[in-house]
């Protein structure tokens, strides 16, 4: 399976709803000129959010999330061009989204429209829908809660909509000035708060350890080709959260860059999060299945805003019939996109405990590096010589406030990852790889 499919898969995982997906049944969006009009609104909506996601065929039902009825003998009609053609017709300005049909676990597949985020101005309708129905001209859309997609119908949501663009337009200013000044937002970790997060991953992953070693030998949910795992704290002028609290703020805070986020908090009754020793838990594996080295994660939040998740290497689920094995590539970007996913959920948690401006200290490990070649699963990335990894394990860590997170994301993973594909035969990673990558993970360009 593609890099993009398989990254878009993960949505289909556990499929539900969020401000950032949405599900639609099988609509005509060739024929049927009313259908056209509610992709209109769903995609309108999506990209004055930040960008988000399309999936076609699913329904909800009280019984959770299922296939939709009625699907189409071939899918022929879902196309880039098709669904571009509508934002063409409802749209302004414009924007270009990407489809790609996928296959899910039950083994059918669906479309999934992927819509970019980043916009410097908001998107309006410019036209009505058939018989003024659906869209309204001049109407800008947004997702609110429920989720659905209905125009601003109050201050704080104009407010919302509009500081988003700020923020975009202010992104954009500040990578073109990175190149002249370089941020110098991170720091050594103090002595104290590195051994409190230590001993916080440490015990955190003895605790996944414990659970894994109730599975069978040969089993996935083991991550035997290795793992990343990221741990962080936050000090500063924090509130208390409850741990009904907490998970609600772990809800809010998932940055959905991603189909399948960092401390994703699961649907699914048999794989939900618990409590346990103080602290919430959640294991994906909790239900006996194996769901690949990817998809296995474990993760461990505590009231004192202490942080932990693990999951396998995205590498070793790639399709055997590209001839990748498990276990034998580390992709030059993929670190990239899992630190600063990693980074932007610590400032959204810093927010959810109240203190935007608390420190973080983060560490990171990754294992299983030890005779891995470096490769560029998606080819986007040209790799000249072959480059090898003798080192089994990397780990390294750094300490950032929170509120200079977003401003120097591409500087704070650099300092995490250059040293780790320097590993690779000295492999010396392009300066502008952090920026350009970090640029596609938040506008959602898979």
């Amino acid at each position: 399976m593609p890099p993009v499919a398989r990254r878009l898969a993960d949505l289909l995982i556990d499929p539900h709803e969020t401000p950032e997906v949405e599900h639609k049944e099988w609509i005509d969006i060739v024929g049927n000129n009313d259908h056209k009009a509610v992709l209109a609104k769903a995609l309108i909506a999506l990209a004055n959010h930040g960008g988000g996601f399309v999936i076609f065929g699913l329904s909800q039902t009280r019984q959770g999330v299922v296939a939709a009825p009625n699907r189409p003998l071939d899918l022929t009609g879902y196309t880039p061009d098709t669904v571009n053609s509508v934002v063409n017709a409802y749209a302004e300005p414009t924007f270009h989204c990407d489809l790609n049909v996928v296959e899910a676990p039950d083994g059918q597949s669906y479309p999934v429209v992927s819509v970019p985020g980043g916009h410097r101005v908001p998107i309006r309708a410019k036209r009505d829908g058939p018989n003024g129905q659906t869209v309204k001209q001049n109407t800008y859309y947004i997702r609110r809660p429920g989720p659905q997609s209905e125009g601003p119908q109050n201050g704080r949501e104009w407010d919302e909509l509009i500081r988003r663009c700020i923020s975009n337009a202010r992104d954009e200013l500040i990578d073109q000035m990175r190149s002249i000044l370089r941020g110098e937002a991170a720091m050594e970790p103090p002595e104290d708060d590195l051994a409190i997060v230590t001993r916080w991953f440490e015990s955190s992953l003895a605790r996944w350890t414990e659970l894994v070693g109730n599975t069978p030998p040969n089993s996935t949910v083991r991550l035997p080709n290795g793992h990343l795992a990221i741990a962080y704290r936050l000090r500063g002028n924090l509130n208390d959260l409850t741990l009904a609290q907490l998970l609600e703020a772990l809800r809010r805070a998932a940055v959905r860059h991603t189909g399948w986020p960092e401390f994703s908090v699961p649907a699914r009754q048999n794989i939900a999060p618990y409590i346990r020793d103080k602290s919430i838990e959640c294991w994906m594996a909790l239900d006996g299945q194996e769901h690949g080295p990817a998809y296995s994660d474990f993760w461990r939040v505590s009231p004192e805003a202490n942080f932990f998740l693990i999951r396998g290497h995205a590498e070793d689920g790639a399709d055997p019939a590209r001839g990748i094995p498990a276990g034998r590539v580390f992709d030059v970007s993929s670190a990239t996109w899992r630190v600063g996913e990693a980074f932007l959920h610590a400032a959204n948690m810093a927010r959810e405990f109240g203190d935007p401006n608390a420190s973080v200290t983060m560490i990171v490990e990754w294992s299983g590096l030890a005779g891995r070649t470096l490769t560029s699963l998606d080819g986007r990335r040209l790799l000249f010589d072959r480059h090898h990894a003798h080192q089994d394990v990397f780990r390294n860590s750094l300490t950032v406030q929170a509120d200079q997170i977003s401003d120097n994301l591409p500087e704070l993973v650099a300092k995490l990852v250059v040293p780790l594909y320097e590993l690779f035969d000295f492999f010396r990673l392009p300066a502008a790889l952090p920026s350009e990558e970090l640029a596609r993970m938040r506008a959602n360009r898979f």
